[in-house]
This record gives structure tokens, C-alpha cells and sequence, in this order.
């Protein structure tokens, strides 16, 4: 592939996916019945446009920035509904340009750079109409700078847009302790402090008036998501659809919290359960990342890193009690970007996972409300695919070494 074809690549792929959203997208829309959030999204805007204050006023279980960006899409030109496909489509145009350039920053060849930001222009396709109606495509991007950000070096702005992801998404929590460890190897604890106190500084200043206004409203948004069951699609879920095909274990749905999830004694243990796992699988994911940073040369924190916060996305999905189907578009910026032996099978499995989502979802989703074999076994493939995926995108040895043929091939 010829410097220039490689210089423009990011343009080129951005206009894939804009070719693929405005065409092939909306044959796949027409094909699939839709299960769209935007509706609570409007609703929430309407109530803010009348004045009520988010919290204080209703209540909203997602975080303050979600509410901003629902307003912010209400004071465009256009229906809400359409408004809305197209911020998800700049938020996609954003995530492939992110993800290309910080492909080449890690010394990518040209043809791996249009492969990782490939697969993300065609992530619609690959997963379905649903990113959409789901604002997850907002998040994805924020991960995608946030990894750019940390490649070449511009700590500060990691900070910032992690603080931004944080506010949208509470889940980017999760990726403080691998930050925290990359930005003081390569520059002290001094420079930490200053990067913490950006992302603490920018949460506090929009969070702090909402608690001290409404604090009911904000610890509901908490409790919310804390007093979920397990959800349908989960891990947890599928493991207990497994004993249900296996050993005809009993299984009960329940509808609640907008979405479907098991009810018993034992959905409540797995959920547990699987709540410690995850807070174990990301402070391995932190010891992990810590660890391969002493053994390994300082030139190669950046591929650390990435395979540090592509781990950390993927365990979210892996041991969380709540897995919608978009919240695979999360993955997709560390997973295309792992060096190493494991960078194509990632990818591969990645793809795989999208399309296992798709499959099911929403085509066969009330198959699987009504616990019906077939439709059950294509969710446990694509969670186990997801475990795969964690495996592949651990950080461990092999990532340093592909970061060092990395190394050598560009200088």
C-alpha cells in the first residue's frame, strides 16, 4: 500500500462507514424489527426542554453526561429519531478515525491499519441496526481517543476524556487503574496527581451541584444499577442456560429495570458471584499490566496499555450481571489494536463475537425470554467467545514481544 493511500486511509475508511450506515444499514433495519432506546432518550429530553431538572425533578438512570447528550440532541435540526442515527454516525466516523491513527502510532502496517479500522466502519453491520438506538457508539469513540491519547503520549487529554467517558458511562471507572499505572511509569507520580486531579476535577464539577441538589436522585441512579438482576444476555445468565440444557435446571424470567433477567436464589448467587469476579478480574487485569511493564522496555507501554484497557472492556461484558447486545461496540477499539501473535486472532474472534450477537439479537431475543434450546445456545457461543477474547487480549509476554517487532520494523 502505496504513503499516500496510507496518509488517507482514515478519510477512506471514515467515508466506508459512512456508505455502509446510509446504505446496507438500513437494508438490515428493514429486515429486523427494532427494540430502541431513543424514546427514553426523547422523554428525558422533552422533560429537560419543559425545565425539570434531571435527578431532582424525574429521575434517570443513566449518568449526567448521558442526560447532556440527550439534550444536546433534542436542539438539533430534525425529528429526534434521525438526529440521533446521525450523531451515532459522527460518533462512528470518530471511532474509526481514532482507532486508524492510533493503529499507525503503534507501527502498524498499513494493511493492519485498514483491517482495524475496517472492521469498526463495518461494526453496524457486523452487530446490527442497534447501535442506531443506543448511544454506546459515544462511548466507543471516547475509548478510541483515549487509547490515541495514551499512544502518542498526551496523558492530560487521556484524563480528560476519561473523565468525559466516566460521565456518560460509569463503567470507564474500571479503566483508572491501568492508567494510573502506565502514566507514572512513564512519568512519575507528580504527573499522575496532575492527570487525576483533571479527571476528578471535571467529574466533581458537574456531579458535586447534582448531589448536593439532589441526592436521592443521583443515589438512585446508583441503586439502579446495583438492584438489577442477572440479566438475560449476561455470562452468568448463559452459564445458567447451560445447566438448564444440560441437567434441566429449572430457570424463571422476569421482566424489570427495562429488560429481562433471571429470578430465583440461584440467578441472585451467580450474580454475586460473578459481581466478585469482576473486581477480581480487574484488579488481575492492573497486576498484570503492572507486572509486564517491569520486565519489558519502555518503548513498549503503549501496546501494554491498549491490551490493559481492551482486557479490562472485555471482562465489563465477561463477569458483569448486565450485557446488552451494544455494549460489544465498547471492545472494539482495544480488541483491533493487540500486537503480538494475538492481534489477528483477536480481531477474528472479535467479529465473530458481533456477528454471534447479531444472530440472536433481536430476531431470536423473545426466543430466548421463552428459554427455547437453540436460540439459548447461540448466546452461550457468543459469551464464550467473549472469554476466548478476554484470553487473547490478557496482557502478557507475547504483547511486548509484537510491540518490539513493532519497534524495530519502524525505526
Amino acid at each position: 500500500m502505496s504513503p499516500s493511500i496510507e496518509r488517507w486511509l482514515p478519510a477512506w475508511l471514515s467515508g466506508l462507514a459512512v456508505v455502509a450506515w446510509i446504505g446496507p444499514l438500513q437494508w438490515i433495519a428493514g429486515l429486523a424489527s427494532q427494540i430502541s432506546d431513543v424514546p427514553v432518550y426523547q422523554a428525558a429530553y422533552n422533560k429537560m426542554a419543559a425545565g425539570q431538572v434531571p435527578y431532582r425533578d424525574f429521575s434517570l438512570e443513566y449518568p449526567p453526561g448521558a442526560a447532556a447528550l440527550f439534550w444536546f440532541n433534542g436542539i438539533l435540526p430534525g425529528p429526534y429519531d434521525t438526529s440521533f442515527a446521525l450523531l451515532m454516525l459522527v460518533s462512528l466516523v470518530a471511532t474509526v478515525v481514532a482507532v486508524t491513527l492510533t493503529a499507525r502510532a503503534l507501527g502498524f502496517s498499513a494493511w493492519r491499519q485498514a483491517v482495524a479500522g475496517g472492521v469498526v466502519a463495518l461494526s453496524p453491520e457486523l452487530l446490527g441496526n442497534l447501535l442506531t438506538t443506543r448511544f454506546d457508539l459515544v462511548l466507543a469513540a471516547l475509548i478510541a481517543w483515549m487509547l490515541w491519547a495514551v499512544v502518542t503520549d498526551r496523558m492530560t487529554l487521556a484524563w480528560v476524556l476519561l473523565a468525559v467517558a466516566i460521565l456518560i458511562k460509569l463503567v470507564p471507572l474500571a479503566f483508572v487503574p491501568v492508567l494510573l499505572i502506565v502514566h507514572w511509569r512513564r512519568h512519575g507520580w507528580p504527573s499522575v496527581g496532575r492527570g487525576a486531579a483533571w479527571c476528578g476535577g471535571i467529574i466533581a464539577v458537574v456531579v458535586v451541584p447534582l448531589i448536593i441538589t439532589a441526592p436521592n436522585g443521583m443515589w438512585n441512579t446508583i441503586s439502579y444499577h446495583l438492584d438489577r438482576p442477572l440479566q438475560l444476555e449476561s455470562a452468568g445468565a448463559a452459564y445458567l442456560m447451560t445447566l438448564r440444557i444440560m441437567a434441566g435446571v429449572p430457570l424463571a424470567v422476569e421482566s424489570s429495570f427495562g429488560s429481562q433477567g433471571l429470578s430465583g436464589d440461584g440467578p441472585q448467587y451467580v450474580s454475586f458471584i460473578s459481581s466478585v469476579i469482576l473486581v477480581a478480574l480487574i484488579a488481575l487485569i492492573a497486576w498484570s499490566t503492572w507486572r509486564l511493564l517491569q520486565t519489558s522496555s519502555a518503548s513498549t507501554d503503549s501496546a501494554v496499555f491498549v491490551a490493559g484497557i481492551a482486557a479490562t472492556c472485555i471482562a465489563l461484558l465477561v463477569a458483569g450481571k448486565v450485557l446488552s447486545p451494544q455494549f460489544l461496540v465498547w471492545i472494539l477499539p482495544g480488541a483491533m489494536l493487540i500486537t503480538g501473535r494475538m492481534g489477528w486472532p483477536a480481531i477474528g474472534v472479535a467479529v465473530a463475537a458481533l456477528l454471534m450477537t447479531q444472530a440472536y439479537f433481536p430476531v431470536l431475543y423473545w426466543y430466548i425470554v421463552a428459554l427455547q434450546t437453540p436460540a439459548m445456545l447461540i448466546l452461550i457461543v457468543r459469551d464464550i467467545l467473549l472469554v476466548v477474547l478476554l484470553a487473547l487480549c490478557w496482557p502478557r509476554r507475547g504483547v511486548v514481544a509484537g510491540a518490539e517487532d513493532l519497534k524495530r520494523a519502524t525505526t
